[in-house]
């Protein structure tokens, strides 16, 4: 029999099917870890080390054996009436736990138990993987291998902390008791746990369990295709925000109507919806020249194409800073100073372990002239990060207030349906439109994405963890990511521009 681990068992709650892959074949490449997901990873732990110095856990020991034989230490620590245990197993009827904290209370005689999380906000929506099924697994396991458990917390991060000079422990964290909402979680949790137990410990790989096809195509588990060969690589499930609409979705799954050219009547879909069905069936574009000259006319020269590139972790490495917000690590500009004018490029990316924000602000100061437009793609992300940066630099508050103002996002030709093709799929991103409008370019020369961007800024780059030559080559690369991202827009620019100039 496969014990059922908690991991497993959250996995299970969010696809069946894919849990199964994860348990028999996790050498498939849909479970490759990208450095974006190791890095997530990576600051889960970072976190976990820091909750481990709060004094509830005051005087921890930590469990040294890590197989069935840990059981015999940890009743030893038990009977000790050790502080509090730090990550002990246990094994019970079919499933094994790593709890994160046994902590012993004095005053029940009991051992209360502590789960840490690096987010920012206890998770309790009974998505799949919430924190309060979470909780409720380990308590069931617990239980059954005859532990006293008494309350039940979960530790998570403030987000109301921002850090000034070094780490205040006890602020960082807020201290939970979930101790009700895991009661009433127990008899649900307790048999969806025989329903995983049964379900994973099938030999042979099960024809029925991911039921992802009921979901758009942002929930869809990463071993969907093998599950759902029959449903093509663009779908109904592609259709913008239908996710949104589960009756209108499982109506088509039930009519195994896959194909959008296979959609008659669209009236009951929004216009965004009814532009991605209409262009899909007609294999014709949507595009409004007025309204795209009308946007195109309201950008001011010099043109500012612009774009940052960020690292946010668990913990606030720099003062200022809160849990999770982004550091501004790196941005590229690519500027056109007149109508016509030839193409320049200026860029900064930040190779120390220090706050680069001044230096940022300094610079964009120097080079954005207040009278041109600073145009960039889902323009909220560069907007929020400026804004950001000014709240914790008051000496550059007005310049960078400033720039936020001098801000559009060239996204709103798109996103605005003023241009629809029916390869873009429904949604907006700058990728999608590149492979459209701009198919010569690829991202596929470059070895990272943009999430990957930050952790390798940080691990290889702001630390110096490797020799210089690799250092450099990983800085290049990571500075060509992001040029290329104003590149971009420049080229998509430069069409629009030319399209509506020949009308």
């Amino acid at each position: 029999m496969k014990l059922i681990s908690k991991s497993r068992f959250l996995e299970y709650r969010a696809c069946p099917k894919d849990a199964w892959f994860r348990l028999y074949m996790p050498e498939l490449d849909e479970f490759k870890i990208s450095i974006s997901e190791q890095g997530r990873m990576d600051q889960g732990n970072i976190a976990e080390e820091h909750a481990k110095k709060l004094d509830i856990f005051s005087g921890f020991v930590e469990i040294k054996t890590r197989n069935f034989d840990s059981r015999k230490e940890i009743d030893l620590l038990m009977s000790q009436k050790a502080p509090a245990i730090y990550q002990p197993t246990f094994v019970a009827d079919g499933f094994i736990v790593r709890c994160d904290m046994l902590v012993c209370n004095e005053s029940t005689g009991k051992w209360d138990l502590y789960e840490i999380k690096a987010t920012n906000s206890i998770k309790n929506d009974d998505s799949p993987r919430d924190h309060i099924s979470d909780l409720s697994f380990q308590t069931i396991v617990l239980e059954r291998a005859e532990i006293d458990i008494g309350k039940k917390f979960i530790v998570h991060l403030n987000n109301k902390y921002i850090r000034k000079g070094d780490i205040d422990i006890e602020n960082l964290f807020l201290i939970n008791d979930s101790t009700e909402q895991v009661s009433a979680k127990i008899e649900i949790t307790a048999q969806q746990m025989e329903n995983a137990k049964k379900y994973l410990n099938q030999k042979t790989e099960p024809k029925n369990g991911c039921n992802c096809h009921l979901y758009g195509r942002s929930r869809h588990c990463a071993t969907f295709g093998r599950s759902h060969p029959e449903i093509p690589e663009y779908s109904i499930h592609d259709l913008l925000r239908i996710g949104s609409s589960p009756s209108k979705l499982a109506e088509f799954v039930k009519n195994e109507t896959y194909d959008l050219g296979e959609i008659g009547d669209t009236s009951d879909f929004s216009v965004t919806q009814q532009n991605q069905i209409n262009t899909y069936k007609n294999n014709k574009e949507i595009i409004n020249e007025k309204e795209i000259s009308n946007i195109l006319d309201e950008y001011k020269y010099p043109l500012y194409f612009f774009d940052y590139e960020t690292f946010a972790p668990a913990i606030p490495i720099y003062s200022g800073y809160g849990t999770w917000q982004r550091i501004p690590i790196q941005f590229s500009l690519h500027i056109i100073d007149k109508k016509g004018g030839p193409l320049r490029h200026v860029e900064y990316l930040h190779q120390e372990n220090s706050d680069p924000s001044e230096i940022v602000a300094k610079k964009l100061n120097e080079y954005i002239d207040p009278k041109g437009t600073v145009l960039a793609w889902n323009v909220s992300f560069e907007k929020n990060v400026t804004k950001e940066i000014a709240a914790r630099l008051s000496k550059y508050e007005k310049v960078l207030n400033r720039i936020c103002l001098q801000m559009k996002d060239l996204s709103d030709i798109f996103s605005k349906q003023h241009y629809v093709h029916k390869d873009f799929r429904g949604r907006f991103a700058i990728e999608a439109v590149m492979k459209v409008l701009l198919p010569e370019m690829t991202y596929e020369n470059l070895p990272y994405t943009g999430e990957d961007v930050g952790y390798v800024w940080w691990q290889d780059i702001a630390n110096q963890g490797l020799n210089p030559k690799e250092r450099d080559q990983k800085a290049h690369l990571i500075k060509e990511y992001c040029k290329q991202d104003t590149f971009i827009m420049v080229e998509i620019f430069r069409i629009l521009n030319d399209f509506v100039s020949k009308k």
